[in-house]
């Protein structure tokens, strides 16, 4: 009787030390997440940086009044159409890195709520215990 007592609390030990190893192994990921996450934000505040000193550039060079929607032949009203364009594709790239960022947050978010929950995906469970029964069968 003690014996398979003690052979209940030994897999239930090796059950929890997998189960450690895998939440272990879903922080480092998380983090990693996290500090992607953390440069997407770095990115996003500088392109908003430099959105911000072009519109800034375009408005300085003629009044809101005087755009004109054809691009203008030459000198300055064609630096004007260039910074124009530059400040239109800066502010796509700035949508479609805050449209990631929102995504990874939201990805990371889940992730570490499963994991705080201590809810797995069937594919962990299921290596878990495939390591479980590997490991009962190496000590037997």
């Amino acid at each position: 009787c003690v014996g398979a007592s003690w052979k209940d609390h030994e897999a239930q030990r090796l059950s929890l030390q997998a189960e450690i190893n895998t939440l272990t192994a879903q922080l480092a990921d998380l983090a990693r997440k996290h500090e992607k996450t953390c440069t997407e934000v770095r990115v996003i505040t500088e392109l908003s940086k430099q959105v911000f000193r072009l519109k800034e550039a375009l408005g300085a060079l003629t009044p809101p009044l005087a755009r004109s929607p054809s691009p203008p032949s030459s000198g300055i009203p064609g630096q004007q159409f260039a910074l124009q364009n530059r400040v239109t594709a800066l502010t796509q790239q700035l949508q479609d890195c805050e449209r990631k960022h929102k995504a990874v947050v939201s990805i990371y978010r889940s992730h570490l709520l499963a994991a705080v929950q201590g809810r797995m995906d069937e594919e962990v469970q299921a290596l878990l215990l495939q390591i479980l029964r590997m490991t009962q069968k190496g000590q037997n």
